[in-house]
């Protein structure tokens, strides 16, 4: 009897010891799930908002890029988005570059403006808040939104030009993309009230030419061509040397930061007000890209379209404007005046802000934080 008892104990004592080690594996967080689940739920919002901060060191010039907005679509899939930018580009001699301005869509009409001062443009001054109207596709042939950008990395699919079918392949798209191997070693954050992971991550760079071949087929309808090849190799393999991580929500499983880094780039993106529509006025001030065309072409009589794939907007008609650094406008001496001070969220009078003994202006010119430790926008990573 004892014997029999003894078995009978010890099969209890492994059937709990299967069912407990089974538990612990199928409860066990899996991070690659995780990021599954966090592109299915992004796939389906319908709205959210956006703010974008990047910035790079190339040649000698560190540039740092803002961007904040709100996207959505109907259920139309009809895309309307607005978003404000601004740049600003730090050389080695005694200026900078700076240029701001808004685009946005409304009921597929794509409106842009710039800050006083702006980029010169034939036909329209910006000096007076006036915004240009594009109809569908017609900014493809104003050129470049930031003349003189030099960004180390070209979109292959840029924001403009998807119409209702497109953003329904791409969500389809979105909702199966797996490109990131990632890993997670238990760490989280609160962002606003939410409590998120931190789950670190690089690109697959096979699978991430894949995609971005894949979003040029959602956006076009048809096959790659040779050169949206070339660049999206390229691009795949810039974007394996960046160094991720994602900060997902634990119980909505939404995507609330994103960070990478590599030797050449830094960039921070924060997302929120997730479904949550936003409303959009018309501009008051508006003149017609094809009134630009009629004043810049005027025998084209207001139906005039750049041929041969040119651009009316390029570096050799429109520059960002320089802006030299005067001593009475930079009171502590360290390379960067009261508008920089306050972009980059330095002390005016103190020339070097965190204590490091760089002073802010180098800190920034190496692309460094120059609050603190780590690159311009000290992700740490």
């Amino acid at each position: 009897m004892k014997k029999i008892l003894a078995l009978i104990g010890l099969g209890v004592i492994v059937v709990m010891a299967l069912t407990f080690a089974s538990y612990i594996v199928l409860t066990k967080f899996r991070p690659e799930v995780e990021m599954r689940r966090m592109a299915i739920a992004m796939s389906g919002l319908t709205s959210f908002s956006h703010d974008d901060g990047f910035s790079w060191n190339q040649d000698g010039v560190t540039t740092t890029l803002y961007a904040s907005g709100s996207l959505q679509t109907d259920e139309d899939n009809v895309l309307v988005h607005e978003t404000s930018f601004r740049v600003v580009a730090i050389g080695q001699g005694d200026g900078y570059t700076d240029l701001s301005g808004e685009i946005k869509t409304i009921d597929g009409k794509t409106y842009l403006t710039y800050s006083a001062g702006g980029p010169t443009v034939p036909g329209v001054s910006f000096d007076d808040g006036t915004w240009v109207e594009f109809e569908e596709r017609e900014i493809e042939s104003w050129g470049e939104i930031l003349p003189g950008l030099d960004s180390p990395l070209t979109l292959i699919t840029p924001l403009s030009g998807w119409n209702s079918e497109a953003i329904g392949r791409l969500r389809y798209l979105l909702s199966l993309t797996d490109v990131v191997l990632v890993e997670y070693n238990g760490l989280s954050e609160l962002i606003d009230s939410v409590n998120t992971r931190m789950i670190d991550g690089r690109f697959d760079q096979d699978a991430t030419e894949a995609s971005l071949l894949d979003f040029v087929r959602a956006k076009t309808g048809q096959e790659p061509q040779d050169a949206d090849r070339i660049l999206a190799h390229e691009q795949a393999q810039q974007l394996a040397d960046l160094t991720l991580r994602f900060w997902i929500g634990t119980k909505d499983h939404l995507l609330y930061r994103v960070q990478a880094a590599d030797e050449l780039l830094d960039a921070r993106i924060e997302f929120s007000a997730f479904n949550e529509p936003f409303d959009q006025d018309v501009p008051a001030r508006v003149i017609t890209f094809q009134e630009i065309l009629s004043a810049t072409l005027p025998e084209s009589h207001g139906l005039a379209r750049l041929s041969g794939g040119a651009q009316l907007v390029s570096e050799s008609n429109a520059r960002l404007p320089v802006t030299a650094i005067q001593e009475s406008n930079d009171q502590d001496g360290d390379g960067l005046d009261d508008i920089l001070e306050a972009f980059y969220g330095t002390d005016r009078s103190r020339a070097d802000t965190d204590g490091d003994g760089v002073s802010d202006g180098d800190e920034v010119h190496a692309g460094d934080n120059p609050r603190g430790r780590g690159s311009l926008f000290s992700f740490g990573l």
